[in-house]
Protein backbone atom coordinates (compact mmCIF):
# COMPACT_ATOMS: atom_id res chain seq x y z
CA UNK A 1 0.00 0.00 0.00
CA UNK A 2 1.39 3.38 -0.92
CA UNK A 3 1.45 5.96 1.87
CA UNK A 4 1.98 9.69 1.52
CA UNK A 5 5.13 9.27 3.57
CA UNK A 6 6.68 6.64 1.28
CA UNK A 7 10.23 7.23 0.18
CA UNK A 8 11.06 6.57 -3.47
CA UNK A 9 12.59 3.14 -2.83
CA UNK A 10 9.74 1.98 -0.59
CA UNK A 11 7.59 1.30 -3.63
CA UNK A 12 9.75 -1.75 -4.41
CA UNK A 13 10.25 -2.93 -0.84
CA UNK A 14 8.86 -6.36 -0.13
CA UNK A 15 8.24 -5.27 3.47
CA UNK A 16 7.17 -1.57 3.49
CA UNK A 17 8.50 0.50 6.40
CA UNK A 18 5.54 2.65 7.40
CA UNK A 19 5.71 5.89 9.38
CA UNK A 20 6.44 9.60 9.33
CA UNK A 21 8.83 9.94 12.28
CA UNK A 22 12.45 11.01 11.95
CA UNK A 23 13.41 7.47 12.97
CA UNK A 24 11.56 5.96 10.01
CA UNK A 25 13.02 8.57 7.67
CA UNK A 26 16.52 7.65 8.87
CA UNK A 27 15.71 3.95 8.52
CA UNK A 28 14.83 4.45 4.86
CA UNK A 29 18.15 6.14 4.28
CA UNK A 30 20.06 3.33 5.98
CA UNK A 31 18.22 0.65 4.00
CA UNK A 32 19.12 2.47 0.81
CA UNK A 33 22.76 2.84 1.93
CA UNK A 34 23.34 -0.76 2.97
CA UNK A 35 21.49 -2.23 0.01
CA UNK A 36 24.36 -0.84 -2.09
CA UNK A 37 27.05 -2.45 0.06
CA UNK A 38 28.17 -6.03 0.61
CA UNK A 39 29.23 -5.47 4.18
CA UNK A 40 28.17 -7.48 7.22
CA UNK A 41 25.53 -5.72 9.29
CA UNK A 42 24.13 -5.76 12.82
CA UNK A 43 20.50 -4.76 13.42
CA UNK A 44 19.51 -4.02 17.01
CA UNK A 45 15.99 -3.57 18.35
CA UNK A 46 13.34 -5.03 20.64
CA UNK A 47 11.28 -8.06 19.67
CA UNK A 48 8.48 -7.37 17.20
CA UNK A 49 10.01 -4.14 15.90
CA UNK A 50 10.69 -5.44 12.37
CA UNK A 51 14.42 -6.18 12.34
CA UNK A 52 13.91 -9.09 9.97
CA UNK A 53 11.88 -6.92 7.60
CA UNK A 54 14.67 -4.33 7.47
CA UNK A 55 17.24 -7.04 6.72
CA UNK A 56 15.09 -8.54 3.94
CA UNK A 57 14.54 -5.13 2.37
CA UNK A 58 18.28 -4.51 2.32
CA UNK A 59 18.85 -7.84 0.61
CA UNK A 60 16.07 -7.54 -1.96
CA UNK A 61 17.04 -3.97 -2.88
CA UNK A 62 20.67 -4.96 -3.41
CA UNK A 63 21.82 -5.00 -7.07
CA UNK A 64 22.25 -8.43 -8.62
CA UNK A 65 25.74 -9.45 -9.69
CA UNK A 66 24.73 -12.00 -12.34
CA UNK A 67 21.29 -10.94 -13.51
CA UNK A 68 19.41 -13.21 -11.10
CA UNK A 69 18.35 -12.49 -7.55
CA UNK A 70 20.92 -13.66 -5.01
CA UNK A 71 19.70 -16.14 -2.36
CA UNK A 72 18.58 -15.05 1.10
CA UNK A 73 18.44 -17.69 3.84
CA UNK A 74 17.46 -16.97 7.43
CA UNK A 75 17.25 -18.62 10.82
CA UNK A 76 15.57 -17.24 13.96
CA UNK A 77 17.42 -18.59 16.98
CA UNK A 78 14.62 -17.60 19.37
CA UNK A 79 12.43 -20.36 17.91
CA UNK A 80 15.04 -22.99 16.93
CA UNK A 81 16.42 -25.54 19.37
CA UNK A 82 20.12 -24.85 19.91
CA UNK A 83 21.17 -28.39 18.92
CA UNK A 84 19.60 -27.80 15.49
CA UNK A 85 21.55 -24.62 14.82
CA UNK A 86 24.86 -26.15 13.67
CA UNK A 87 23.41 -28.61 11.09
CA UNK A 88 21.11 -25.90 9.72
CA UNK A 89 23.82 -23.30 9.29
CA UNK A 90 26.79 -25.51 8.37
CA UNK A 91 25.14 -28.68 7.05
CA UNK A 92 26.51 -32.21 7.53
CA UNK A 93 28.19 -35.02 5.61
CA UNK A 94 26.90 -38.59 5.47
CA UNK A 95 27.74 -40.39 8.67
CA UNK A 96 27.92 -37.28 10.86
CA UNK A 97 27.05 -38.08 14.46
CA UNK A 98 23.35 -37.81 15.37
CA UNK A 99 22.44 -36.75 11.80
CA UNK A 100 20.50 -38.59 9.04
CA UNK A 101 22.64 -40.87 6.87
CA UNK A 102 22.84 -38.41 4.02
CA UNK A 103 24.62 -35.22 3.00
CA UNK A 104 23.08 -31.80 3.46
CA UNK A 105 24.49 -28.42 2.56
CA UNK A 106 24.13 -25.73 5.21
CA UNK A 107 22.85 -22.19 4.87
CA UNK A 108 26.28 -20.66 4.31
CA UNK A 109 26.86 -22.95 1.31
CA UNK A 110 23.40 -22.53 -0.13
CA UNK A 111 23.50 -18.74 0.22
CA UNK A 112 26.83 -18.36 -1.60
CA UNK A 113 26.71 -15.03 -3.42
CA UNK A 114 23.80 -13.86 -1.28
CA UNK A 115 22.83 -13.16 2.32
CA UNK A 116 22.44 -15.17 5.51
CA UNK A 117 20.22 -13.59 8.17
CA UNK A 118 20.75 -14.87 11.71
CA UNK A 119 18.04 -13.47 13.98
CA UNK A 120 18.45 -13.14 17.76
CA UNK A 121 22.01 -14.50 17.84
CA UNK A 122 22.15 -13.97 21.61
CA UNK A 123 19.83 -16.99 21.96
CA UNK A 124 22.52 -19.36 20.65
CA UNK A 125 24.88 -21.25 22.98
CA UNK A 126 28.44 -19.98 23.29
CA UNK A 127 29.52 -23.04 21.31
CA UNK A 128 27.37 -22.06 18.34
CA UNK A 129 28.26 -18.39 18.76
CA UNK A 130 31.93 -19.39 18.46
CA UNK A 131 31.20 -21.22 15.20
CA UNK A 132 29.51 -18.12 13.79
CA UNK A 133 32.50 -16.05 14.92
CA UNK A 134 34.88 -18.44 13.16
CA UNK A 135 32.91 -18.02 9.96
CA UNK A 136 33.03 -14.23 10.27
CA UNK A 137 36.81 -14.41 10.63
CA UNK A 138 37.56 -16.93 7.87
CA UNK A 139 34.60 -16.80 5.46
CA UNK A 140 34.83 -20.58 5.36
CA UNK A 141 32.21 -23.14 6.32
CA UNK A 142 32.64 -26.80 7.21
CA UNK A 143 29.91 -29.42 7.31
CA UNK A 144 29.52 -31.51 10.43
CA UNK A 145 31.49 -34.76 10.04
CA UNK A 146 33.75 -33.26 7.37
CA UNK A 147 37.40 -32.13 7.40
CA UNK A 148 37.04 -29.90 4.33
CA UNK A 149 36.60 -26.13 4.53
CA UNK A 150 34.52 -24.46 1.83
CA UNK A 151 35.09 -20.80 0.99
CA UNK A 152 31.89 -18.82 0.35
CA UNK A 153 30.91 -15.25 -0.48
CA UNK A 154 28.12 -14.45 1.95
CA UNK A 155 26.93 -11.20 3.46
CA UNK A 156 25.97 -11.84 7.08
CA UNK A 157 23.20 -9.85 8.75
CA UNK A 158 22.78 -10.47 12.48
CA UNK A 159 19.97 -9.19 14.69
CA UNK A 160 20.03 -8.69 18.47
CA UNK A 161 17.31 -7.59 20.88
CA UNK A 162 19.72 -5.40 22.85
CA UNK A 163 23.06 -3.66 22.48
CA UNK A 164 26.28 -5.67 22.32
CA UNK A 165 27.65 -4.29 25.62
CA UNK A 166 24.39 -4.91 27.48
CA UNK A 167 24.17 -8.49 26.21
CA UNK A 168 27.77 -9.19 27.11
CA UNK A 169 27.22 -7.85 30.62
CA UNK A 170 24.28 -10.24 30.97
CA UNK A 171 26.49 -13.07 29.68
CA UNK A 172 24.34 -13.57 26.61
CA UNK A 173 27.16 -12.95 24.15
CA UNK A 174 30.56 -14.62 23.90
CA UNK A 175 33.19 -11.93 24.70
CA UNK A 176 35.14 -12.68 21.51
CA UNK A 177 31.97 -12.40 19.45
CA UNK A 178 31.02 -9.16 21.18
CA UNK A 179 34.44 -7.76 20.30
CA UNK A 180 33.98 -8.78 16.67
CA UNK A 181 30.46 -7.30 16.48
CA UNK A 182 31.77 -4.01 17.87
CA UNK A 183 33.46 -3.48 14.48
CA UNK A 184 30.34 -4.26 12.42
CA UNK A 185 28.09 -1.49 11.09
CA UNK A 186 24.91 -1.12 13.16
CA UNK A 187 21.32 -0.17 12.46
CA UNK A 188 19.37 0.55 15.67
CA UNK A 189 15.57 0.55 15.45
CA UNK A 190 13.81 2.49 18.26
CA UNK A 191 10.74 0.95 19.95
CA UNK A 192 7.30 1.92 18.71
CA UNK A 193 6.43 3.64 22.03
CA UNK A 194 9.15 6.22 21.37
CA UNK A 195 7.59 7.27 18.05
CA UNK A 196 3.80 7.40 18.57
CA UNK A 197 3.37 9.53 15.46
CA UNK A 198 3.94 6.37 13.41
CA UNK A 199 1.01 4.49 15.00
CA UNK A 200 -1.87 6.02 12.97
CA UNK A 201 -0.22 5.22 9.63
CA UNK A 202 0.61 1.69 10.77
CA UNK A 203 -2.97 1.14 11.92
CA UNK A 204 -4.38 2.30 8.58
CA UNK A 205 -1.85 0.16 6.73
CA UNK A 206 -2.79 -2.98 8.68
CA UNK A 207 -6.53 -2.28 8.31
CA UNK A 208 -6.14 -2.01 4.54
CA UNK A 209 -3.98 -5.14 4.48
CA UNK A 210 -6.41 -7.43 6.31
CA UNK A 211 -9.45 -5.88 4.57
CA UNK A 212 -7.88 -6.63 1.21
CA UNK A 213 -6.95 -10.18 2.23
CA UNK A 214 -10.48 -10.93 3.46
CA UNK A 215 -12.29 -8.87 0.79
CA UNK A 216 -13.94 -6.72 3.47
CA UNK A 217 -15.67 -3.42 2.88
CA UNK A 218 -14.05 -0.19 4.04
CA UNK A 219 -13.58 0.01 7.82
CA UNK A 220 -14.35 3.32 9.54
CA UNK A 221 -11.59 4.32 11.98
CA UNK A 222 -12.54 7.15 14.34
CA UNK A 223 -10.30 9.51 16.30
CA UNK A 224 -11.15 7.85 19.64
CA UNK A 225 -9.70 4.54 18.51
CA UNK A 226 -6.57 6.25 17.20
CA UNK A 227 -6.09 8.10 20.52
CA UNK A 228 -6.35 4.85 22.45
CA UNK A 229 -3.89 3.02 20.20
CA UNK A 230 -1.37 5.87 20.24
CA UNK A 231 -1.34 5.84 24.07
CA UNK A 232 -0.55 2.13 24.40
CA UNK A 233 2.98 1.06 25.48
CA UNK A 234 3.23 -1.65 22.78
CA UNK A 235 5.75 -3.80 24.63
CA UNK A 236 5.89 -6.16 21.64
CA UNK A 237 6.02 -3.24 19.23
CA UNK A 238 4.67 -3.52 15.67
CA UNK A 239 3.90 -7.23 16.02
CA UNK A 240 1.55 -6.51 18.94
CA UNK A 241 -0.07 -3.54 17.20
CA UNK A 242 -0.78 -5.63 14.10
CA UNK A 243 -2.35 -8.40 16.22
CA UNK A 244 -4.66 -5.87 17.91
CA UNK A 245 -5.64 -4.26 14.60
CA UNK A 246 -6.35 -7.64 12.99
CA UNK A 247 -8.49 -8.66 15.95
CA UNK A 248 -10.34 -5.33 15.90
CA UNK A 249 -11.13 -5.61 12.19
CA UNK A 250 -12.40 -9.18 12.57
CA UNK A 251 -14.76 -8.12 15.38
CA UNK A 252 -15.88 -4.88 13.76
CA UNK A 253 -19.59 -4.54 13.06
CA UNK A 254 -21.35 -2.34 10.52
CA UNK A 255 -17.99 -1.32 9.11
CA UNK A 256 -16.83 0.40 12.31
CA UNK A 257 -13.44 -0.39 13.84
CA UNK A 258 -14.04 -2.10 17.22
CA UNK A 259 -11.23 -2.05 19.79
CA UNK A 260 -10.86 -5.13 22.01
CA UNK A 261 -12.33 -4.66 25.51
CA UNK A 262 -8.94 -5.00 27.22
CA UNK A 263 -7.82 -1.68 25.72
CA UNK A 264 -10.78 0.26 27.09
CA UNK A 265 -10.60 1.61 30.65
CA UNK A 266 -11.78 4.70 32.53
CA UNK A 267 -8.99 6.86 31.11
CA UNK A 268 -9.99 5.79 27.62
CA UNK A 269 -13.60 6.70 28.33
CA UNK A 270 -12.64 10.19 29.51
CA UNK A 271 -10.66 10.82 26.32
CA UNK A 272 -13.56 9.49 24.23
CA UNK A 273 -16.05 11.78 26.01
CA UNK A 274 -13.89 14.85 25.46
CA UNK A 275 -13.33 14.02 21.80
CA UNK A 276 -17.04 13.45 21.22
CA UNK A 277 -17.91 16.79 22.82
CA UNK A 278 -15.30 18.59 20.73
CA UNK A 279 -16.42 16.96 17.49
CA UNK A 280 -20.13 17.20 18.24
CA UNK A 281 -20.68 13.43 18.18
CA UNK A 282 -23.50 12.02 20.27
CA UNK A 283 -22.82 9.81 23.30
CA UNK A 284 -24.66 8.60 26.41
CA UNK A 285 -23.25 10.56 29.36
CA UNK A 286 -24.49 8.23 32.11
CA UNK A 287 -23.06 5.17 30.36
CA UNK A 288 -19.65 6.83 30.02
CA UNK A 289 -19.67 8.03 33.62
CA UNK A 290 -20.49 4.49 34.82
CA UNK A 291 -17.47 3.14 32.98
CA UNK A 292 -15.24 5.80 34.52
CA UNK A 293 -16.60 5.23 38.03
CA UNK A 294 -16.26 1.47 37.70
CA UNK A 295 -12.63 1.74 36.65
CA UNK A 296 -11.76 4.06 39.53
CA UNK A 297 -13.44 1.81 42.13
CA UNK A 298 -11.71 -1.29 40.78
CA UNK A 299 -8.34 0.43 40.98
CA UNK A 300 -9.03 1.55 44.56
CA UNK A 301 -9.98 -1.99 45.58
CA UNK A 302 -6.85 -3.37 43.96
CA UNK A 303 -4.75 -0.77 45.77
CA UNK A 304 -6.07 -1.88 49.16
CA UNK A 305 -6.08 -5.62 48.54
CA UNK A 306 -9.89 -5.76 48.03
CA UNK A 307 -10.46 -4.24 51.49
CA UNK A 308 -13.79 -2.45 51.05
CA UNK A 309 -13.50 -0.42 54.27
CA UNK A 310 -10.16 1.10 53.34
CA UNK A 311 -11.21 1.62 49.71
CA UNK A 312 -14.37 3.45 50.85
CA UNK A 313 -12.36 5.81 53.07
CA UNK A 314 -9.91 6.44 50.21
CA UNK A 315 -12.81 7.23 47.83
CA UNK A 316 -14.52 9.53 50.37
CA UNK A 317 -17.72 7.50 50.76
CA UNK A 318 -19.30 5.18 53.29
CA UNK A 319 -18.81 1.44 53.04
CA UNK A 320 -22.56 1.07 52.51
CA UNK A 321 -22.40 3.45 49.52
CA UNK A 322 -19.45 1.53 48.11
CA UNK A 323 -21.30 -1.79 48.36
CA UNK A 324 -24.28 -0.22 46.57
CA UNK A 325 -22.03 0.95 43.75
CA UNK A 326 -20.35 -2.44 43.48
CA UNK A 327 -23.72 -4.05 42.95
CA UNK A 328 -25.01 -1.37 40.59
CA UNK A 329 -21.89 -1.42 38.44
CA UNK A 330 -21.81 -5.21 38.21
CA UNK A 331 -18.57 -5.82 40.11
CA UNK A 332 -20.01 -7.02 43.44
CA UNK A 333 -19.54 -10.69 42.52
CA UNK A 334 -15.78 -10.40 42.30
CA UNK A 335 -15.46 -8.07 45.31
CA UNK A 336 -17.75 -9.86 47.71
CA UNK A 337 -15.12 -10.99 50.21
CA UNK A 338 -13.74 -8.28 52.42
CA UNK A 339 -10.06 -8.65 53.25
CA UNK A 340 -9.04 -7.67 56.79
CA UNK A 341 -6.88 -4.59 57.17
Amino acid sequence: MKQNTMKKNEQVMQHPIIGKSKSVDELHKLIDKYSRLRTDLLIIGEGGIGKGAVARNIHHLSPSTNGTEAPLLSINLSVVDDKEVEPMIFGFDRGAERQPYTTKRGMFELANGGTVLIEELEEASFRNQMKVLNFMNTRKTRRMGSTKDISVDVRLIITLKDGVNELQERRKLLPELAEKLADVDVISIPPLRSRPEDVPLLVKHFINEISRELSLNDIVLDINAIDILVRQPWKENIRELKAVVDKSVLFSQDGRFALPPELIDEKTEVVKMINNVRSGQEFVLNHSLDKIEKGIIERALDRFGLNQSRAAVFLGMTEQTLRYKLKRLGIASIREHNVPA
